[in-house]
């Protein structure tokens, strides 16, 4: 009778039992160690070989070698007289492998020498395993010098017919180079017929070989290309070595290198992929290139992007992306290629993609690639993420008007889930926003508040409260940031009280009418029970009752700047891919030159037209101001041309259309619009008589102005007059954008070489001083950039920089320039701006030269602009 089993019995006779047959099989040399493996060796000296014992054991050996066990000096010695007498077997796979063992003994075995007859005589003999391999191991243990006889063999094997064999003497001689480059030159004849060689790895061994030897000589550089139309190169590898040998040139001499560079262009055709993207990558990297000359690499690389191979697609968008940097015109064309790629499997190629629209995307694009991005985020990891919230860095500071967009986009980027790397990065970005656009300080800020009041990450909590020390006191409503920072101290970790404590003390130095309030936030973050808390508490409340504005500024608004300036810039990551950086702002001197250059480029222009040459040179010419859009049928820009008694508007209509020329092409200028331009006459206008298609033209409209009747200001709108076919009707067509006239249209750099000693030369009786409040401006260093902007005047003595960016108390700008008249009037400025009490900037201006009115002209026109 069958017992009865329980239920806790039957449970456990349900577990599965272990089978032996689901366990993994053992690694065949698991256990091995170094001193067994050694003995089994001796198999090597045994009077009859057994190549199935040697093999074993060198195949143990090399186990050791690979997993970084190494051998003594005595036993790789000894290791190595006994395989020697292997070289005796003509058994295939036992004398590769003793090729293979040699190469590993050489690093720590002694008189290896010898071996060298031996190889040699391989080198010399009929079987083409043996000869490959030998010379990969005679280049191991010894040099070029020791060779002897086998330096003829040697030499020999770089021609021989046997790819692997040629390969190897190339590999060879290219080590060899290193410390005997001249014996290695003395085989240029051999090298040199390598390189007609149809094998892909030869060609490109022997070029690289050559490359080594003639260190990118520039005429070796372009007899090799001139020799490419003759004796063909089949190497993509090798193609590659020549394009890059070709860009070393470039950089250096660009102009003299022409025929090297239409090689480089040609090679854009090649129908290897790898040439073509090696091609593209070196036009990309020459500076100074118009966008006329990028536009076949773009072309070619547009159609790569919507190729199946992901590595192509990933390819491409890299470079357009670096070309994005510099020339984001010329890659908008991609844009909706790349943004068909946000939807890719491969998130590498959407977070790319999406990086590269943000660079090249438009002001009136922003709100749709935000959506799109949101869309996007919801896809990828935290790593990819923070990439796509780097790059919106660029676009902030391309486009500050749109910063409400981009700190809400933020902000609801805050809101979703992430880990810390994420997150920080969202307030990286926010805080650049918040540190370079005085519009988006305040709302930047209030995205920051909002997100301590429930942050998991302490870090974090403390980098947004030193940010709300530094920005926080220039707001013109900084007292709704001390709750947000007080509250902090109530309820948070001690290393967060004690950075919100510092934050309420920049507050109390900086704003004066906070202080005495704040004084008492500190009384009671003085009873903290954290030591570090409360100590800081009563130390700034000491200070701040001292009233002591050294002190106050040495240890509490100053002292994280003192503590950057002391530490050395962290150093950057090896191999790490750096975020775009914003473009820097030029010095004086660059401004200067790239300011002279153009306006000389404009005078060359001026001069080729007729009509213009009685006039001299222009007193200032404006930059290019687009009139449409870039994407339409006819685009068209505007260049104002100052002269003393003239203004002359040069158009540039560019037509678009693959199969439409434009006839008869002029622009129609209303003055009548605007009253205040009632004082310019219209003069004559010059046609464009026909524009062909994908291709430019110019029209000129030329306009009267009394010199003696002041500087007019105003808009006028524009209409473009074309007819597409020769003999029709024109038609007419009005342009969206008005051409302004902006009083700094009259005034132009003239730098001087003293502005101190200029100044004082001039005297106090032509001087202008007037004191203006500046309410829409917190922040020095903005301050500053909007005067340079509306004067346009040189800059001396590095004045354009605030020093300690928006957090310094005062700062001088030293400007000269001239007004248009004939002759031009000189005129200096010092303007001298400062924090106030009310958080806004106060200015200061003081202006020399020209004349009383016109000095008060220049003066009041910079507040009302």
């Amino acid at each position: 009778m069958p017992q009865k089993v329980g239920k806790e019995q039957n449970q456990e006779m349900l577990v599965p039992l272990y089978d032996e047959r689901e366990a993994p099989e053992p690694l065949p040399f698991a256990g091995l160690d170094k001193s067994s493996v050694v003995q089994d060796t001796k198999v090597f000296a045994a009077s009859s070989i057994s190549e199935k014992k040697c093999q074993a054991a060198m195949v143990k050996l090399l186990y050791l070698g690979a997993r970084g066990e190494t051998l003594t000096a005595s036993e790789a010695t000894d290791i190595f007289f006994g395989a020697t007498k292997l070289f005796q077997s003509s058994h295939q796979d036992l004398r590769r492998l003793v090729y293979v063992l040699m190469k590993l003994l050489s690093q720590s075995a002694e008189h290896m020498l010898i071996a060298t007859q031996i190889l040699c005589k391989d080198i010399s003999s009929d079987n083409d395993m043996y000869k490959a391999n030998a010379i990969r191991v005679l280049r191991k243990i010894t040099d070029v010098q020791m060779l002897g006889p086998g330096e003829r063999f040697l030499q020999q094997s770089i021609v021989d017919k046997n790819s692997n064999v040629a390969s190897a003497a190339l590999v060879a001689c290219l080590h060899f180079s290193k410390d005997s480059p001249d014996i290695v030159r003395k085989w240029s004849n051999e090298i040199t017929e390598a390189t007609k060689q149809k094998n892909h790895m030869v060609q490109y061994h022997a070029m690289g070989l050559l490359q080594k030897l003639k260190k990118s000589n520039k005429l070796h550089v372009l007899k090799q290309v001139q020799s490419v139309s003759t004796i063909p190169i089949h190497s993509p590898y090798a193609i590659c070595l020549l394009i890059r040998m070709c860009t070393e040139c470039l950089l250096d001499d660009f102009a003299g290198s022409q025929e090297l560079y239409q090689f480089v262009q040609t090679s854009l055709r090649h129908g290897s992929e790898m040439v073509v993207f090696e091609a593209a990558k070196s036009i990309c990297s020459l500076p100074n290139l118009p966008p006329k000359e990028l536009g076949a690499v773009v072309l070619i690389l547009q159609l790569y992007l919507s190729f199946h191979k992901p590595v192509l697609k990933f390819a491409a968008l890299r470079l357009l992306n670096k070309m994005a940097v510099t020339h984001p015109l010329a890659v908008s064309s991609c844009a909706i290629d790349m943004e068909t790629l946000l939807g890719d499997p491969n998130r590498n190629i959407g977070t790319l993609a999406i990086t590269t629209i943000l660079m090249t995307g438009s002001e009136h694009s922003i709100d749709r690639l935000m959506k799109q991005i949101s869309k996007f985020l919801s896809d990828i990891s935290d790593e990819f993420k923070s990439v796509v919230i780097e790059s919106m860095k660029v676009l902030g500071k391309k486009f500050p008007h749109k910063h409400h967009v981009l700190l809400q986009f933020l902000s609801d980027a805050l809101r979703e889930e992430g880990g810390y790397e994420y997150k920080m990065s969202i307030v990286d970005t926010i805080a650049t926003f918040v540190e370079t656009s005085a519009q988006a300080k305040e709302e930047g800020l209030m995205v920051l508040c909002e997100l301590i009041e429930d942050c998991e990450y302490t870090k974090i909590s403390q980098r947004v409260l030193t940010l709300l020390g530094r920005e926080g006191p220039a707001s013109p409503s900084a007292s709704k940031f001390v709750r947000f920072i007080y509250n902090r101290v109530l309820l948070e970790a001690p290393c967060v009280r004690a950075a919100a404590v510092c934050a309420l003390a920049k507050f109390a130095a900086k704003c004066p009418p906070l202080r005495e309030s704040i004084m008492t936030l500190l009384q009671r973050a003085g009873r903290d029970n954290d030591d570090e808390v409360r100590d800081r508490a009563l130390l700034y409340m000491a200070l701040l009752e001292a009233d002591d504005a050294t002190l106050v500024k040495e240890f509490i608004t100053d002292v994280e700047d003192d503590i950057k300036a002391a530490l050395p810039p962290p150093p950057a990551a090896d191999g790490a891919p750096a975020p775009p950086a914003p473009e820097q702002e030029k010095s004086g001197l660059a401004v200067a030159i790239a300011q002279e250059e153009t306006e000389n480029k404009w005078a060359l222009e001026m001069a080729t037209v007729p009509q213009f040459k009685k006039m001299g040179k222009p007193f200032k010419s404006s930059e290019p101001l687009a009139l449409t859009e870039k994407d339409v049928e006819f685009v068209v820009s505007c260049v104002k041309h100052c002269f003393n008694d003239h203004f002359v508007l040069h158009f540039k209509v560019s037509n678009t259309m693959e199969d439409t020329s434009l006839y008869g092409v002029q622009v129609k200028v209303s003055l009548q619009d605007d009253e205040d331009l009632a004082d310019m006459e219209p003069l004559f206008a010059i046609p464009c008589k026909v524009i062909e298609p994908n291709s430019e033209g110019n029209t000129y409209v030329c306009l009267k102005r009394d010199p003696d009747a002041g500087y007019p200001t105003g808009s006028c709108s524009v209409a473009v007059v074309f007819a597409m076919e020769e003999g029709d009707d024109s038609d007419e067509f009005d342009l969206p954008e008005e051409i302004v006239f902006n009083l700094s249209d009259y005034m132009a750099r003239r730098p001087l070489g003293a502005f101190n000693s200029t100044w004082d030369a001039m005297g106090d009786d032509e001087l202008t001083e007037l004191a203006f409040e500046l309410d829409t401006m917190q922040n020095l260093q903005t301050a500053a950039n909007e005067i340079l902007d509306f004067y346009g005047f040189a800059v001396h003595d590095g004045t354009e920089e605030v020093k300690v960016g928006g957090e310094n108390y005062e700062h001088t700008l030293l400007l000269s320039g001239a007004v248009c008249y004939d002759p031009p009037y000189e005129v200096l400025i010092k303007a001298k701006i400062a924090l106030t009490t009310t958080g806004c900037v106060g200015l200061n201006l003081q202006l020399k030269g020209a004349y009383d009115d016109m000095r008060d002209l220049l003066a009041q026109s910079l507040v009302g602009a």
